[in-house]
């Protein structure tokens, strides 16, 4: 008869083999990077709690049913809290980033744009979802106490405009968000990423109110559109073009006003040599099935740039091409950087999850 393990080397095993593999070759369609930790979950209640920690500490939404799933979860928690059940987990001590987009659903089936009519055609009649939108608005108001509780929040616009509406209509009715059990504001979003479509250039253009969820933000970090911006960034990580006017563009938005602790501002692009540099890339395989390509990141000093954008120093042109895992600071707040490692980009086709799940993304 086989000796038997101690039981803490078990446990060990499990909570190590129910780590996400975000990093992995397969699309997570065909294999989810939670399908293990899931599977351990069934083992015993014990498995289960010493993997739900790490289980949760990056949730990634990528489907609008994925959203619906997570906030049923939390509704099965909250029925489990008050039977007193050994089954609750308190979700919102373990989740510290947390992803929220449902446009990959609009990528699934897609074939790569060729016009942008079509595209736009597309958008108006499958992807407007309106504030009144009551499934979108019902399942952020289950999640909200779990997304104010999480240091990093990546969300793209349709999401991130009913989180800042429910914790704004809260906090004006003075609400308990029940986070930590406070009544007051309680939000600890200190990293707000968000996950950018050309037709969303502004959150709420014109708009001189001061959104309460958007206070405490720190880092502020834009992903960019690969299908519209992939040209303009290739200037800029060959050197040849300034960020000033895309900068300039996005932050004109009356709505960042709202961010009274804002330290930095940063752009996230793939690392695209010059378009005539056949050597490198394919640009076609870009276009439609992907390839790996090393992320390239600026980053602006959010103080120095709200004393005048107009006159911000972003140094001399033809800046120097930067080589992966480097960093450089360009001028007074201003800076550069190239991660060492590649990550699957498609221009066409919606790629930035895994990026951001693997940390490629972060500053």
């Amino acid at each position: 008869m086989a000796p038997k393990l101690p039981i803490k080397i078990v446990l060990t095993i499990c909570k190590d083999a129910a780590q996400p593999t975000f990093s992995q070759r397969e699309k997570y369609d065909i294999k989810s990077p939670y399908s293990t930790a899931l599977s351990l979950c069934l083992v015993s209640r014990l498995v289960r709690r010493i993997i739900l920690p790490d289980f949760l500490r990056t949730i990634l939404l990528r489907r609008r049913h994925s959203l619906k799933k997570f906030a049923n979860a939390l509704l099965m928690q909250k029925a489990y809290a008050e039977k007193k059940s050994d089954l609750f987990f308190d979700y919102t001590s373990a989740v510290q980033r947390m992803w929220i987009s449902d446009a990959f659903d609009y990528f699934v089936y897609a074939e790569a744009r060729s016009e942008e009519e079509d595209f736009y055609s597309f958008f108006l009649t499958s992807k407007f979802l309106s504030k009144k939108d009551e499934g979108r608005a019902r399942n952020i108001s289950v999640l909200l106490p779990v997304i104010l509780a999480a240091p990093e929040l990546a969300v793209d616009y349709g999401h991130l405009k009913h989180i800042i509406w429910s914790v704004q209509d809260a906090w004006s009715s003075h609400t308990d968000l029940n986070v930590d059990g406070h009544s007051s504001f309680p939000g600890k979003t200190k990293n707000l990423t968000i996950i950018r479509q050309a037709q969303d250039s502004q959150l709420f253009y014109n708009t001189v109110k001061t959104f309460v969820f958007l206070t405490p933000i720190r880092h502020f970090t834009y992903l960019i559109d690969l299908a519209d911006d992939s040209h303009i960034f290739r200037g800029i990580s060959c050197g040849t073009d300034s960020p000033k006017f895309p900068v300039y563009l996005w932050m004109r938005d009356h709505t960042w006003d709202s961010m009274k602790s804002l330290e930095t501002f940063s752009v996230v692009y793939p690392h695209l040599p010059p378009i005539h540099d056949f050597k490198s890339i394919s640009y076609a395989a870009y276009a439609t099935r992907g390839i790996d390509l090393h992320v390239e990141r600026f980053t602006v000093s959010a103080a120095l740039y709200k004393q005048d954008p107009k006159s911000f120093p972003w140094g001399p042109p033809w800046f120097p091409v930067m080589n992966p895992g480097n960093k450089r600071i360009h001028s007074d707040g201003v800076s550069f950087e190239v991660t060492p490692d590649k990550t699957y980009f498609s221009q066409y086709f919606w790629s930035w999850d895994k990026s951001w799940a693997c940390g490629l993304t972060d500053g």
